[in-house]
């Protein structure tokens, strides 16, 4: 049965997807690159986030996803029909059980988006898990204990923070404190403080790679164009100036995970003190992050070995183990 069935991660920044016996056969961008002159989808993925920045204004460049729902359902699915193209996968006669990561809030509606796009592919058999829960299974967490465990998932636009015993998912809390936040924060301190304008790409590169929480210093040379002037600058960004540009967004995140242990129970407080807070998604990968999170709250923070694929690997698992999915 586990080559009949795909895993599909619809992130905000990527688009993974798990097959059956194969493994993880996609993890790309979720952008695609749009025609207005032609009315055609022209690029996908890796090609079309290269794209941003660089091409003429009758090239528009969607992200089809945006806090973790559809936003664009069109685009999105002529993004998935791509990838499952390239695949070579076919539906007419096979017809697969899909699983399909959902954001830990959304409406009714949102999932019946979620829903809609499966059942384009031809698939009517499809089974949504929430993203938080595919990604304590793909950290290694067994949510089978009854012992309390918090997970913390940072993602592109939001983060989902939430507390699992059993199974079940006992508290939940999503902000918007995330990944292109802090690209923001990096933006707009490179033009406040070196006069430096740079775009998203670079910003979540210079994230990335000069990150430091642990006080290790880094340092990154950085070109962009030069506000002052209008010519292409080159400056030198240290660690320093990346954790200044989203300390504040750190330090609040710090206060939401306070403010949610602070409600629970005292035997839950007890499981988590002891078995501390598990962070996942490609945002939870800042160098020194958990670190620092423990320092600030007390407790053992620690991150998935590869956080940015959590839910996709937690994805394969269940489709590995269909009876944790109570599906035939």
């Amino acid at each position: 049965m586990l080559k009949r069935m795909i895993g599909i991660d619809l992130g905000t920044s990527n688009i993974s997807i798990y097959r059956g016996k194969k493994g993880l056969v996609v993890r790309e961008p979720s952008v695609v690159a749009f025609d207005k002159t032609t009315n055609k989808y022209v690029a996908f993925g890796r090609n079309a986030k290269k794209l941003y920045g660089k091409v003429s204004n009758q090239i528009e460049i969607i992200h089809p996803i945006r806090h973790g729902v559809i936003a664009d359902f069109e685009a999105t699915d002529q993004l998935i029909q791509y990838y499952l193209k390239k695949m070579k996968m076919h539906f007419c006669f096979l017809k697969p059980k899909v699983v399909m990561s959902l954001p830990l809030e959304r409406t009714k509606v949102e999932e019946s988006s979620f829903r809609e796009v499966v059942e384009r592919m031809g698939v009517y058999d499809v089974h949504f898990i929430e993203s938080v829960k595919a990604a304590a299974i793909g950290a290694g967490l067994d949510l089978q204990k009854p012992v309390s465990q918090m997970i913390v998932h940072i993602g592109s636009e939001r983060t989902d923070l939430a507390i699992l015993s059993s199974s079940e998912i006992i508290m939940q809390q999503t902000t918007s404190i995330a990944g292109h936040l802090w690209d923001e924060r990096i933006v707009a301190y490179l033009r406040d403080h070196y006069k430096l304008w740079i775009g998203k790409n670079l910003a979540e590169k210079i994230k990335i790679e000069g990150t430091s929480l642990d006080r290790v210093k880094k340092e990154i040379e950085v070109s962009g164009k030069d506000i002052i002037t209008g010519l292409p600058h080159t400056v030198v960004v240290t660690s320093d100036d990346i954790q200044k540009a989203i300390q504040g967004d750190i330090f609040d995140l710090v206060e939401l995970i306070k403010d949610m242990l602070s409600d629970v129970h005292p035997e839950i407080a007890s499981d988590i003190a002891l078995l501390g807070i598990t962070l996942t998604g490609g945002s939870a990968q800042l160098e020194g992050l958990a670190e620092f999170l423990s320092s600030e709250l007390g407790i053992p923070v620690k991150s998935a070995s590869d956080s940015g694929r959590a839910v996709i690997d937690g994805i394969g698992i269940l489709l590995e183990n269909p009876k944790l999915l109570k599906v035939k």
